[in-house]
């Protein structure tokens, strides 16, 4: 195990002494330094070997995305003492936010390294099964998954990643049994019941609406839920509820650019071109981003018969996002 741990330091020291040149800008003495961060200077400059202090500043430099900085400073704590399975927890997330070449992969022996070292520590394995569903290792992801349930056969958060690698395997059914299995064993899991419902949503299974009222008892601002039982709502047809649960929505957060859009959508299915339009308008204001408005806005201005204004915004959708088919036809149509 020792070998292990050892072999891993290595290899960070390896990889910190060919990076030791950030791009970053340093934090000089008096510049515009965190405070939060300037304090742990002070004390580590006192005690410049306690790994705690050095675990504290890593945490910190990795809020203010001084990856480097923070990767430094694990890899002396750990240096220090690699008894704390905090450490690699915190090294893991570093290199994966970090994100560079091959640094998720590295998150990853992070943390097989940490689950060897302590291996009754579930946290650990969960973690290692969720690194390795973002890369789409599956079978990993489920055998870090297994090993968490030798120690606890129920343990609600397991059958939560079980769900979430079936979904993204696209095993619907089995993502389904899993999440419900989790709600079960914990119904304050915000995130399976939202997973159920989005996929209950994708069925057009009006048993979402249940699931995203418990994300709702559980968070009443969690707009993203009421948005899906409006997707829901207008995909059954439903459209007054749909609206009514839109106008909620930016009664809350008059920002909220999905709501706009979704609502425009409806209008532009009910043929009320001229209220789309203005959704779709309203929307593209509030995010100057959401490039599928600009293209329906544009959709509504042709329809209209306002070739000039529609032309516009297909040009916009169609810079935004080259690769998306549907602006590049629209102009095509145009110019035809």
């Amino acid at each position: 195990m020792r070998v292990l741990v050892s072999a891993l330091l290595a290899g960070f020291a390896l990889l910190f002494a060919c990076n030791n040149n950030s791009d970053k800008p340093q934090n000089k003495p008096g510049e515009n330094q965190d405070p939060e961060l300037a304090a742990l200077d002070d004390l580590l400059a006192k005690d410049p070997k306690n790994d705690s202090l050095l675990y504290l500043r890593a945490g910190v430099y990795y809020k203010l995305e001084g990856y480097d900085e923070a990767l430094a400073d694990l890899e002396k704590a750990l240096a220090i003492d690699s008894n704390h399975v905090a450490y690699y927890h915190l090294m893991a997330d570093v290199m994966l936010d970090y994100a560079r070449p091959n640094d998720s992969k590295r998150a990853i022996e992070v943390l097989e390294a940490a689950s060897a070292k302590f291996p009754t520590s579930i946290h650990t394995l969960l973690k290692l099964s969720e690194f390795n569903l973002i890369v789409r290792r599956h079978n990993q992801a489920l055998a870090a998954v297994d090993k968490v349930f030798r120690q606890n056969p129920q343990h609600p958060e397991g059958y939560f990643m079980t769900g979430r690698i079936a979904l993204d395997m696209g095993d619907t059914t089995r993502a389904i049994k899993s999440l419900q299995r989790a709600v079960q064993l914990d119904a304050t899991n915000i995130d399976a019941w939202m997973f159920l419902g989005k996929i209950m949503t994708n069925r057009n299974d009006p048993v979402a609406i249940q699931y995203f009222d418990n994300v709702l008892r559980l968070d009443s601002t969690d707009l993203e839920a009421r948005e899906y039982k409006g997707i829901l709502y207008k995909r059954r047809g439903e459209f007054e509820k749909a609206f009514q649960v839109y106008r909620d929505i930016i009664v809350r957060n008059p920002d909220y650019a999905n709501a706009y859009f979704d609502m425009g959508l409806i209008y532009l299915e009910q043929d009320s071109l001229q209220k789309a339009f203005d959704n779709f308008n309203i929307a593209v204001q509030v995010d100057q981003l959401f490039v599928k408005a600009y293209f329906y806005r544009g959709l509504s201005a042709e329809l209209q018969g306002n070739l000039d204004a529609a032309k516009l915004d297909y040009e916009q959708a169609n810079k935004m996002s080259p690769a998306w088919n549907e602006p590049k036809e629209a102009l095509e149509r145009l110019n035809k």
